[in-house]
C-alpha cells in the first residue's frame, strides 16, 4: 500500500484542521480552537495509507515575532513522520485577501523546515465552496502579486478543497493523485542525479572500456 505523508501549514483561521478532517474523511482534528502542539492522525484513503500532521497556526507576523514554542512545533511536524513529509500543504482560504504580511509569514515560517521546502510545497485553497464555479486560472491571474509569488514558489502546484462537501471524495482522490505525481517526479530526479565525482568516475570507466575495444 502506498504511503502519503502530509503536513498542514498556515495562519490562523485558514481551515487547516477542517482540511485534515476532509482528507482523512473523519473527524479527528479539533476545529475552531487553536492548538499548541502538532497532532498526527492516519487513515486508509483511496487505497493509500495517509498520514496527516496538523500544526499550530501562526499569526500573520514574521517568524521572528512568533513564539519559540510555535517554531519548535513547526520543525517537529516533519520529524514526526516516518520517512519525512511528502508534501507541505500551504493552506489559505479561497476568496480571502493575500497581502504582504501573509507572504512574509509563509516565507519566514517555511524557512524553518529546510532548504528543499518549496520543492515539497503545494498551495491548498480551503473554503472551495466560496464560489464553486470559480475559474481558478482567472482567479490566480487576477490575484495579488503576493499570492502569485506563493504560487510561483510552489511551482504552480495547487488544489481546491471544500470542507462543507465531505461526501465529494473525488476532490480528495484528485489531491492525492497530485501528491503522488510530486513524489514520482522527485524520485525520478533523485534517480537521475549523480554527484560530480560519481559522474566523472562513470565517464572515466566508459573511456577505459572504449580503449580496450
Amino acid at each position: 500500500m502506498n504511503a502519503v505523508n502530509i503536513v498542514l501549514l498556515g495562519g490562523r483561521w485558514a481551515g487547516k484542521s477542517s482540511c485534515g478532517n476532509t482528507i482523512l474523511n473523519k473527524e479527528v482534528f479539533t476545529v475552531g480552537e487553536q492548538i499548541e502542539a502538532c497532532v498526527m492522525e492516519k487513515a486508509e484513503v483511496a487505497g493509500m495509507q495517509v498520514t496527516v500532521v496538523d500544526t499550530p497556526s501562526w499569526s500573520w507576523v514574521s517568524a521572528e515575532d512568533s513564539s519559540d514554542e510555535l517554531k519548535q512545533e513547526l520543525k517537529r511536524s516533519v520529524e514526526m513522520l516516518e520517512g519525512g513529509s511528502h508534501v507541505l500543504l500551504l493552506i489559505h482560504p479561497l476568496g480571502s485577501a493575500f497581502i504582504k504580511r501573509h507572504q512574509i509569514a509563509f516565507q519566514e515560517h517555511l524557512q524553518l523546515l529546510g532548504a528543499d521546502v518549496w520543492d515539497r510545497s503545494m498551495v491548498l485553497f480551503s473554503r472551495g465552496d466560496w464560489n464553486p464555479k470559480v475559474n481558478m486560472e482567472q482567479y490566480i491571474d487576477k490575484a495579488s502579486e503576493e499570492l502569485k509569488w506563493l504560487m510561483e514558489k510552489s511551482s504552480h502546484r495547487y488544489h481546491v478543497l471544500s470542507n462543507k462537501n465531505r461526501n465529494d471524495l473525488t476532490q480528495v482522490t484528485e489531491l492525492l493523485e497530485k501528491i503522488n505525481q510530486m513524489i514520482g517526479r522527485r524520485r525520478r530526479r533523485s534517480k537521475d542525479f549523480r554527484p560530480p565525482a560519481m559522474a566523472q568516475e562513470v565517464e572515466e570507466a566508459s573511456g577505459a572500456q572504449e580503449e580496450t575495444k
